[in-house]
């Protein structure tokens, strides 16, 4: 049985043995993995006989935030872990003045979007385990209430005629209200500790400058003690002869697209013009090259990057969710995947456990390498996210809505693909995460909704979401989410009754 170690961050514990209820953990379905080290509360859906608690799923990137780990496994009618306090859906729970609670299965945004859109309809089906290939949301019914995506919707998903949206839910759900709530870092995971760790660091850190990290990921570096890690490291192997495993998302990520964007960038990223010493040996020569050459990745998050075996030696393997990614990393999965990397959103690297998980850290323009989810340098490089262009897809199309001030999106070319120099030179791989609405909901959840989107343009999730390694909206982003709830001028409000 596969296992995920995780560990809620201290401050959470001692509220969690206060607060647990119902008679603590409860099995999840038959055929899904326990959490073990995960302090789950086994809460049973008390207000579910008359559909109150709202029931949402999506984006793993963003799902530390909303539960800490918590996932709601297996269907309503059983008891499903609650988010936690200390999260972000619990503060938010706090604001609705009443019982009901909120419950997001972290499923991928790929498998999110396609719920919101009805491509797929599996709203009603278990959720599945953390790190297992997603089934369904454990919700009511389809669709669930709303979505978390770390890409906007494509055109060819919302809204004219011909796509999933417009097809199956446009009619009765009106067109889709979709915000920006806030951002964090991607970066490169590993263990240092005994077995299959990188012993070489001792209590180092693994420092890789770009051109190391780009042919890492593109299999140019196929083992770990590589000259040009080993450079990059003070000139002493971070282990033995040992391959690289490098861990990609095999399932639709708005992770995977942020990292694309970084890797296929010609300013600062794989694909920019490399100077000394990066352009001779040990890093460059005799064939050795760290530009990303695979095809653009697209909003679905499909990984396009190297699969299976390399020349080089390292092995590349597909594993679902931020969740999987990390279970590979730490060693646990049982693959016969040793030594390993992968990129994972950090909020999920510092709270894992039995191994620990360390962050490379990144080689600033500076030459001074730096943690890449550095807290000032993140905050920087998302404050470059300040631009909605309303209506627009992620794949830069007009969706075609009738309510085009309801979509709100900031292209990533803002913060992922664009230069960014902060005062230290770091480039750290950031991304926004979404929540896609359906704009007519009924009366039933219009109340919490409202709140729920409240609660995010409001200052007090600042202080819930800074100690996971995440970031705000700056206040003009969050001003636009408000008004368009509330409607103004023409614009009619984005949530309806």
């Amino acid at each position: 049985m596969r296992k995920i170690l995780f560990a809620l961050t201290a401050a959470v514990l001692p509220a969690l043995a206060l607060s647990a209820c119902s008679g603590g953990n409860t099995a999840p379905a038959s055929g899904m993995s326990t959490l073990p080290n995960l302090a789950q509360q086994g809460r049973v859906h008390r207000d579910d006989t008359s559909a109150h608690d709202l029931h949402a799923g999506g984006s793993s990137f963003a799902d530390y935030a909303y539960n800490l780990g918590n996932q709601p496994t297996g269907l309503y009618t059983q008891s499903q872990a609650a988010p936690p306090p200390g999260s972000v859906n619990y503060g938010a729970e706090q604001t609705f003045g009443n019982s009901h609670q909120v419950y997001y299965c972290s499923t991928g945004s790929g498998t999110g979007r396609k719920e919101f859109t009805g491509a797929v309809s599996v709203g009603a089906s278990a959720c599945a385990a953390l790190g297992l290939s997603p089934v369904g949301f454990g919700g009511r019914k389809d669709p669930i209430d709303f979505v978390g995506s770390d890409a906007g919707l494509a055109s060819t998903e919302c809204c004219g005629s011909g796509t999933p949206y417009n097809t199956n839910y446009a009619s009765t759900y009106g067109q889709p209200f979709e915000i920006p709530v806030f951002g964090g870092p991607v970066s490169y995971g590993y263990i240092n500790t005994s077995g299959h760790g990188l012993t070489g660091l001792g209590s180092g850190v693994l420092k890789l400058s770009t051109w190391t990290s780009c042919a890492i990921t593109n299999g140019t570096i196929g083992y770990w003690d590589d000259p040009a890690i080993t450079a990059d490291n003070g000139g002493t192997a971070v282990a033995g002869h040992q391959p690289i495993s490098f861990f990609y998302r095999s399932d639709g990520s708005g992770t995977t697209y942020a990292f694309e964007l970084h890797l296929a960038n010609t300013a600062s990223g794989c694909n920019q013009t490399f100077h000394a010493p990066y352009n001779k040996a040990p890093y460059a020569g005799g064939g050795r090259s760290a530009a990303w050459t695979f095809p653009p990745v697209t909003t679905s998050g499909n990984w396009t990057g190297p699969t299976g075996t390399q020349p080089s030696g390292s092995v590349f393997e597909g594993e679902s969710g931020n969740p999987g990614v990390l279970e590979g990393i730490q060693g646990t999965l049982g693959t016969g995947f040793p030594y390993a990397t992968g990129y994972v959103e950090g909020a999920w690297v510092a709270g894992a456990s039995n191994p620990s998980v360390a962050q490379a850290s990144l080689l600033t323009t500076g030459n001074t390498f730096v943690k890449p989810t550095d807290s000032a340098a993140v905050a920087l490089a998302l404050q470059k996210a300040n631009t909605i262009t309303y209506g627009e897809g992620d794949d830069a199309i007009s969706l075609g809505s009738s309510t085009p001030w309801c979509q709100l999106f900031v292209n990533p070319s803002l913060y992922a693909a664009s230069p960014y120099k902060p005062a230290k030179g770091a480039y750290p791989i950031v991304s926004l995460t979404y929540l896609d609405f359906y704009g007519k909901h009924n009366g039933t959840h219009y109340n919490d909704l409202k709140k729920y989107i409240t609660y995010f343009t409001g200052t007090a999730i600042n202080t819930v979401i800074a100690p996971l390694e995440y970031s705000p909206l700056i206040s003009k982003l969050k001003r636009a989410d408000l008004t368009a709830l509330r409607g103004s001028g023409s614009h009619a409000p984005c949530l309806n009754q």
